[in-house]
């Protein structure tokens, strides 16, 4: 195998574990924030927007301290079909206004976001274990070969 080849997989499993490591502990902390200081407001489905490859959001506009914010969220379990003027339930943290979840979610990116960084964490991870065996074993294995000559 090529000398270059483990080092750019190992750069690569490490970049993935420190994003997916780093974007969970950000989803956590949010997440806490909404629990802890969290406010409901009602929000509105104010556009409708195609993102391109049949992926569709909605843009959400909230009030909160006499202040309007705007939210994009892809279209989820709680609007089916959504239209504007529908009204959605949102929490929001209240000194951080710009973080802000659906009712229902536990994490600001919805529920199915956080175990998603966890397993790319695991994958990451268990990636650069792998990486670092194989180049101890052919380490030990060149070593053997020198000696043994």
């Amino acid at each position: 195998m090529r000398t270059w080849v483990p080092l750019v997989l190992g750069l690569f499993f490490l970049a993935l574990t420190v994003f997916t490591v780093y974007s969970a502990t950000v989803q956590w902390q949010r997440g806490r924030l909404i629990d802890d200081t969290g406010v409901q407001v009602t929000g509105t489905v104010t556009r409708l927007l195609d993102v391109g490859k049949g992926n569709k959001s909605k843009e959400i506009a909230y009030t909160v301290d006499g202040r309007r914010h705007t939210l994009q969220k892809g279209y989820d379990a709680s609007l089916q079909d959504p239209r504007r003027g529908d009204r959605v339930c949102l929490e929001v943290a209240r000194e951080q206004p710009d973080i802000v979840r659906m009712c229902e979610d536990h994490y600001p990116q919805g529920d199915d976001t956080f175990p998603g960084y966890v397993l790319g964490a695991v994958f990451g991870t268990a990636g650069l274990l792998f990486v670092i065996g194989h180049q101890v074993t052919e380490a030990r294995r060149t070593r053997e070969i020198g000696t043994a000559a």
